[in-house]
């Protein structure tokens, strides 16, 4: 009886299968390069689903990448994965609304897991645990640390701005509610994250002639009918109001007058407790 051939025909095969791979690889990436350069290319803004709190992550045309709050716990952490890529460990600026901890608490671990360049919230904000503990990260982790009184104006060069202004310089009487108010313009793109700002605060600012109009519009303080008066709206004239908002939370937020006044007012309102994060990426 006749013994069996020994074939090579397995470790023929290999080869192949490895130059398979390497080609099915470099296709991937080229794609996942090309896609990323496109959308580095426009403005993509994430108002993020924290629970009952705010977040906002903002990616400027060129790279730049902005955070507004941190939301009431570390969830912002999922969140920043779900949409920044595992190689992106960079925030150039972290603006901190105010003090309170559902804006606050989850940029502590932010600091310390990411490079954040700069860190800037109200002057005057009082020592909470919270505020400590973010003073201390961002020291140790060599972030520059702005406390600002007024205003100040980034531009960034690709025919973005960012106006951020403190209500403190308007005259306001202080309230544990004052928050810096940040308008983006991009183009003809426009944003108003307006804290949790009350009517006091909507007043004055416009009295105080700022340009407040934008497309977009975060709700004051949740959709509370503290804040988010007739006036107001009116003077920002949004085409949508995002409500950063936990799902059955126990403040009844969004007012429902607040919403009647939306509907009036033809202002079309999405919420992150009934669609998660919502994403605004070039509609206007």
């Amino acid at each position: 009886m006749s013994k069996p051939i020994p074939t090579n025909r397995k470790h023929k095969r290999t080869p192949f299968l490895i130059r398979l791979f390497l080609i099915l690889f470099l296709a991937g990436l080229l794609l996942f390069m090309f896609f990323s350069k496109s959308r580095l290319n426009r403005l993509e803004v994430d108002l993020l689903d924290v629970g009952q709190g705010d977040a906002a992550l903002i990616k400027i045309p060129g790279g730049k990448v902005i955070l507004i709050d941190g939301g009431p716990d570390n969830l912002v952490l999922r969140r920043l994965g779900e949409i920044l890529p595992f190689y992106r460990r960079r925030i150039d600026l972290i603006i901190l609304s105010h003090y309170h901890d559902d804006h606050a608490a989850g940029l502590v671990e932010i600091v310390k897991r990411y490079k954040v360049k700069d860190l800037v919230y109200p002057a005057g904000s009082p020592p909470t645990a919270i505020m400590e503990a973010l003073r201390e990260t961002a020291v140790r982790r060599k972030t520059t640390i702005r406390q600002l009184e007024t205003g100040v104006i980034w531009n960034f060069g690709v025919g973005c701005s960012l106006a951020l202004f403190n209500p403190a310089s308007l005259g306001v009487k202080k309230d544990a509610n004052n928050s810096l108010v940040a308008r983006l313009a991009c183009d003809r793109q426009t944003f108003l994250f307006a804290g949790d700002n009350s009517k006091t605060v909507e007043k004055a600012l416009i009295a105080s002639g700022r340009d407040l109009t934008a497309a977009v519009l975060k709700a004051s303080h949740h959709g509370s009918n503290s804040a988010n008066s007739e006036e107001f709206l009116r003077a920002v004239n949004p085409r949508v109001m995002v409500v950063s908002v936990g799902a059955d939370n126990k403040f009844g937020h969004p007012n429902p007058e607040v919403l009647e006044l939306a509907a009036v007012l033809k202002i079309t309102v999405e919420r992150t407790d009934e669609l998660g994060s919502i994403l605004i990426l070039d509609r206007f």
